[in-house]
């Protein structure tokens, strides 16, 4: 058959961050022999690599496509799936049914290439796909009991499960054996499964720094103490400043005393982040080093318990927000994170971002602060694509470290460090030519740096480059591939070319 007189069709693609049988090249595959057994031509890919099927939300590549057929704007007139589950392991499976209706509606029919029924709207096929919707949620429910034992009993054992250490503590990498291995920093994962994590005392600053703020909390408030911190020009990680929440979570977590605590929270298959009572956390006493003794840490607890008051309500949290416009006409994180009651976290937590709270009391963010909060929204969701692929890329590799938006690769014998950055796709105003907006800190000029170029819809790559070095100021408009500065670097095939080049590439 030839292409003239085949369908156009689109392809949607998707892998969950948990270890899968098909990649995505495997089901692109698969689609592929399916379109030309049943006449297709695929013209167009949504993909999301590394996005969990549980919900919508972060999934850019099923959001576009039902956008882009609500819209009309599609060349194609029907969808390739692998199977039912990778459309979405949706706990409500009408919510699944929605989506497809939204298309079928439109007049584009979803194949589901791997399943042994046709989804032609048949009462088999109607009951086959209803059983495997159930299926996929049911598998999601399961997954996350399964999960959530396993994890249990690690930190019943006494070993570290979770992200971050916290101020003042590091995190631990030990072998099978129990033999320390290293210290894990910001954003590095363990690459062998058999290893563990425990909490160690970190920088003896920090250490100092901790205990200190114990004392102040006797006769300070969290805001005070997060005040008389910032006014003292002392950091909290990554050099951000101290808020209320930040030194709540110094204050008010058992690990500081040593206690392994873990379950303080909840948010099971992507709900949202509820507290859990204390008699239900998973504790496991003192498994590591406490920067504080038992007594300090009771005492600041009790100091909470006597000056707790209610949490506030959303209308409540509101009211402030108001007062806090009347008084200064604008908000933003860094108005309330300075205003005692209530800090840019908490309004994220209760209203979904802290725009949803400001448009709620009748206040829209500037066109620039939007953009640059669009900005930024795009590259955390490339920040976190490019470490799951390069977790999956470099399982075995000793250091893959994550910092702020850039990613660094450190070669096994620390010998080298190749940073990383993400470069944001963008359209001149006039003629519509695609630029991306290169920016390098003055600390990695000049030694070796891979350039991600993103696509214009900022859910995939579209090319990476290893720099020698770059001689520039802190931002630099790339014009395309033939950019003089990419010309001077060497363009890789894929992300899995980097250790081989990187590692005959030494820190100069």
């Amino acid at each position: 058959m030839s292409a003239l007189t085949r369908i156009p069709a689109a392809q949607y693609l998707r892998m969950s961050t948990e270890h899968q049988q098909y990649s995505l090249d495997n089901q692109a595959e698969a689609l592929q022999r399916y379109a030309e057994g049943y006449g297709f031509l695929i013209v167009k890919t949504y993909t999301d690599a590394g996005k969990s099927g549980l919900v919508l939300t972060r999934r850019s590549g099923l959001n576009q496509l039902l956008q882009d057929v609500v819209n009309g704007t599609r060349e194609y007139g029907a969808i390739l799936v692998y199977d039912v589950s990778r459309w979405g392991r949706f706990q409500d499976t009408d919510e699944a049914a929605h989506y497809e209706f939204l298309c079928k509606r439109a007049g584009i029919q979803v194949h589901y290439c791997a399943e042994p029924f046709a989804n032609d709207g048949s009462l088999s096929s109607s009951i086959l796909k209803a059983l495997k919707r159930s299926m996929a949620a049911e598998y999601s429910r399961e997954l996350g009991v399964k999960v959530y034992v396993g994890k249990k009993r690690l930190v019943q054992l006494g070993y570290r499960v979770g992200g971050e250490a916290g101020y003042g503590l590091r995190r631990m990498l030990l072998s099978q054996d129990g033999k320390r291995k290293q210290k894990l920093q910001h954003g590095e994962r363990k690459s062998l499964i058999t290893d563990r994590v425990i909490l160690v005392p970190g920088p003896k600053k920090e250490v100092e720094w901790v205990r200190r703020i114990f004392r102040m909390r006797l006769r300070k408030s969290y805001f005070a103490i997060a005040q008389k911190l910032n006014s003292w020009g002392v950091p909290h990680l990554r050099g951000k400043p101290w808020t209320e929440d930040r030194v709540k979570a110094v204050l008010t977590n058992p690990k500081y005393a040593g206690r392994n605590v873990w379950g303080r929270t909840s948010a099971k298959l992507k709900s949202r982040s509820r507290a859990i009572p204390p008699e239900q956390w998973t504790v496991s006493p003192v498994t590591f080093e406490p920067l504080v003794d038992q007594q300090t840490f009771s005492r600041a607890q009790a100091v909470r318990i006597k000056r707790s008051s209610p949490p506030l309500s959303d209308e409540a949290l509101l009211k402030k927000l108001r007062v806090l416009l009347a008084a200064g006409s604008k908000l933003s994180s860094s108005i309330l994170e300075q205003s005692p009651g209530g800090s840019a976290d908490t309004y994220r937590l209760r209203f979904g971002s802290l725009r949803r709270a400001f448009e709620l009391v009748g206040y829209r963010l500037p066109p620039g602060q939007l953009k640059v909060s669009e900005q930024s929204r795009r590259r955390r969701r490339l920040q976190q694509m490019l470490i799951g692929q390069v977790h999956e890329l470099f399982p075995n590799q000793n250091r893959v470290c994550f910092v702020k938006y850039r990613l660094a690769f450190i070669l096994e014998d620390g010998a080298a460090t190749v940073p990383i950055s993400i470069c944001l796709c963008f359209t001149t105003r006039r003629e519509k030519l695609l630029r991306w907006m290169l920016r390098v800190p003055r600390a990695d000029r000049n030694i070796p740096t891979l350039i991600c170029l993103a696509n214009l819809t900022a859910d995939s790559f579209v090319a990476f480059y290893l720099m020698r070095g770059i001689e520039m100021g802190n931002q630099y408009s790339i014009k395309g591939g033939e950019d003089p500065l990419l010309q001077r670097g060497q363009r890789l095939d894929t992300l899995a070319d980097l250790w081989s080049v990187a590692q005959i590439t030494p820190q100069g």
